[in-house]
């Protein structure tokens, strides 16, 4: 709250200077002050009332929506930065402007009443005219003496780079005129100056002015020195807005009491006040303000800058050795100031990956989403203005297979094109009423708007593995509402790891008996076999699969890991078959012959299928297959070979008997012929009888072999031997022979 103290001294006043985006043409209808936007009262704390209007306390615990803040920016750096001598106004404010002399900066001390100890600024619009509105204000070390204050509102983004011994970066923005007719197409920086006399009968003094470098120089616009008005070009690089000699700046006082200017104003704490941030000053006072130490002031940018584009980057406030445009400046103060800003953010959102909810962002640096997923983007839009105002415009979202490095470095260098987009950017209007909340716009046309939130919010892109960015911008046909920069934003999509089984088939693939379901992993197959294997890749439908299996076949039990020959002794590399989300390939039959090394029973055979991989697909290696490859058994079949003899013996006769024996073969074991003889195998005649160990023998030869091969059952065979006699011995018939002959079953 407030503190009164009734100090004698005089009514002054300070200004603020401050630039701003403007909305309208249109003058104002009432003062700066008397808008009820902004408490112009001389002290920083909140009245009583519920705001608006506002005070600098209400914005330094929370910015309302629609107001642009620099926040309370303390001038509290050890050593202190401060202009380095010489430095002026009227300079270029680094060594990228046009002229040959530039700000520098060193550290060091300056007058107490010069020493700021903090400066801020704020932006509204108002709600009943559009106009932009700008208010300003600062506190210094010590109220001893005259100062001289000033207040820039840079275009262009000014700060202190990163590293900097000295040097500013950014450029000033000049007016622009039309070529043909001269007239003023754009406006320049603001530079707001305010002049504090302490003088008996001092009148402050306010006075805006527009950086416009075709004031002054060689070809340029005349200075004029005295007696100038507005619109005169006052310096080199100045032009005056407003402010001519003579007018006065306090806000709500009348012309003849230090007043009179309805687009700006200024006005001092009169009595100690209370201070809502860190403050002291030179004569002891904590977070109180002495008198003369705590200013403040607006002005309506609108009016004051008609052809401005309403937006700004950064806030100065400075002192100055005097009341001259060309004075030499002392302090200052540097903050951010996105006035009239239009802020993008984004998010890449996956129905694909179950994010039905819209709030997961899988963006980089984020694990990513798989190749195929769909996503759509989400772009997020805070724009610096007043609730209730329409805003209309367009988000367009392209997509690249591109990182965003290369993406801003292409936007960045003007003679560099951007990459071919993957497809036709997708382009949404948009209707949005402001609220104090963002403008959400989804790539598949949904936005939070007026006229989108019936859309459908499906997923609008389904990426292959890779690079892959959104490059989004906001465009707005609303007058004091800017464009968007460029915002890209890239997507991890990763490769997908495919499934992979395997099995081993005997035989070709166009036997008529092909059966893909047999496996002979682990099994056996006979020396000399015909083998091939069969693979099946799992992906998903989209992407497809595509690219090659690769089997390689080897003499051991693990595809060559351990022992064994660690190299293929034979490789077959085939297109894998596609339908769907599978893909199939078998490769040519390899034979077995030969692979059994003599004194050895069997010999591993092992396959090992390798799936190539694709552009969305990782590599992907089977389970070593084995089969043993053994001897083939052979058969065995056990025979019997018959064959008779007949021994004749004499009677103990001197002479022994001679001549022949006959033998009849019959398949039977009755030495009977069976009707017409079908049971007679064979009759042999006339075999002569031969001394055999001194015996008499008539033997079959090998010709007369009976050779029983039925398996698994008996076989009777029987004989009738017939001596057939001599001279001296007559004829005889042997008894029947019966032989039976059981074989067993083949094994």
């Amino acid at each position: 709250m407030k503190r009164i103290d009734n100090l004698p001294g005089t009514i002054s006043a300070w200004l603020l200077g401050i630039l701003l985006c403007l909305a309208s043409p249109l003058s104002l209808a009432t003062d700066v002050e008397d808008l009820d936007l902004f408490e112009l009262d001389g002290d920083a704390m909140q009245d009583d009332n519920s705001p608006p209007p506002y005070d600098w306390e209400t914005l330094n615990t929370a910015t309302p929506a629609g107001v642009v803040f620099t926040g309370i920016k303390s001038d509290s750096e050890d050593p202190q930065r401060i202009f380095s001598g010489g430095v002026k106004d009227i300079q270029d404010i680094s060594s990228a402007g046009i002229t040959n002399k530039f700000w520098t900066w060193t550290t060091g001390s300056v007058p107490d009443k010069s020493n700021i100890k903090d400066a801020y600024a704020a932006s509204l619009l108002d709600p009943g005219s559009g106009d932009r509105l700008i208010y300003f204000g600062a506190d210094r070390f010590s109220n001893v003496g005259d100062t001289f204050m000033a207040f820039w509102f840079f275009k262009n983004k000014v700060e202190i780079p990163e590293g900097s011994t000295g040097e500013f970066s950014g450029t000033h923005a000049s007016a622009e005129y039309d070529p043909d007719t001269g007239i003023q197409t754009n406006n320049g920086d603001a530079l707001v100056l305010v002049n504090f006399p302490q003088a008996n009968n001092a009148v402050p003094l306010i006075q805006v002015v527009e950086w416009d470098n075709t004031c002054g120089g060689q070809g340029g616009e005349k200075v004029v020195k005295n007696n100038y008005q507005n619109g005169d070009c006052v310096a080199n690089n100045l032009r005056l807005i407003t402010g001519a000699a003579g007018a006065g700046a306090i806000c709500d006082v009348p012309p003849a009491s230090g007043g009179g200017n309805p687009d700006a104003c200024a006005i001092t704490n009169d009595t100690t006040v209370d201070s809502p941030w860190p403050y002291t000053s030179k004569d002891g006072f904590i977070d109180e303000f002495p008198f003369e130490t705590f200013f403040e002031g607006g002005i309506n940018l609108t009016n004051l800058f008609p052809n401005s584009d309403g937006c700004f980057a950064s806030f100065m406030a400075e002192t100055r050795s005097s009341s001259s445009f060309s004075a030499d400046l002392k302090d200052f103060v540097l903050a951010d100031f996105p006035v009239c800003s239009t802020d993008l953010a984004t998010e890449i959102h996956s129905n694909t990956a179950d994010d039905t909810d819209h709030t997961t962002d899988y963006q980089t640096p984020s694990g990513g989403v798989p190749a195929g997923s769909g996503v759509h983007d989400l772009a997020k839009i805070t724009f610096s203005a007043p609730a209730g105002l329409d805003v209309l415009g367009t988000v367009t979202f392209a997509t690249y297979a591109e990182t965003c490095s290369n993406l801003e470095a292409a936007l960045a260098d003007p003679d560099v094109d951007l990459p071919a987009p993957l497809k036709t950017p997708v382009a949404v209007s948009i209707n949005f009423t402001t609220d104090g909340s963002d403008l959400l716009v989804e790539s598949n046309g949904w936005a939070n708007d007026n006229v989108n939130s019936g859309e459908s919010r499906d997923d609008t892109d389904f990426p292959g593995a890779g690079t892959f960015s959104y490059l989004v911008q906001f465009t707005s046909t609303t007058d004091g509402i800017p464009d968007s920069d460029y915002h890209c934003e890239q997507l991890t999509v990763n490769t997908l790891t495919p499934t992979m089984f395997t099995r081993i088939h005997s035989g070709l693939l166009d036997d008529e008996d092909h059966d893909v379901s047999q496996n002979l992993d682990g099994g056996q197959v006979l020396v000399g076999t015909t083998i091939h294997d069969y693979a099946k890749v799992s992906g998903v439908n989209s992407p497809a699969l595509s690219g090659n299996v690769t089997f390689d076949f080897y003499k051991d039990d693990n595809c060559g890991v351990d022992d064994g020959d660690p190299s293929a002794f034979d490789s077959d590399t085939v297109t894998l078959s596609v339908s769907g989300a599978t893909g199939t390939a078998e490769t040519k039959g390899v034979s077995t012959a030969g692979f059994i090394t003599t004194g050895n029973d069997s010999q591993k055979v092992s396959i090992k299928a390798t799936y190539s991989g694709d552009s969305n697909y990782k590599t992907a290696e089977a389970t070593c297959e084995v089969v043993d490859v053994v001897k083939r058994p052979p058969g065995i079949e056990t025979h019997v070979i018959l064959l008779d003899q007949a021994k004749v013996t004499s009677d103990g006769y001197t002479t022994d008997p001679s001549g022949t024996v006959d033998f009849v073969i019959y398949n039977n074991d009755t030495c009977a012929p069976g009707t017409d003889d079908e049971d007679v195998l064979r009759t042999v005649t006339e075999v002569p009888l031969a001394t055999v160990d001194s015996e008499l023998i008539a033997r079959l030869t090998t010709t007369d072999e009976v050779i029983v091969k039925a398996l698994g059952t008996t076989t009777n065979i029987s004989y009738k031997a017939t001596y057939n006699g001599d001279n001296n011995y007559t004829s005889v018939t042997h008894a029947c022979e019966k032989v039976a002959v059981t074989l067993p079953a083949a094994p």
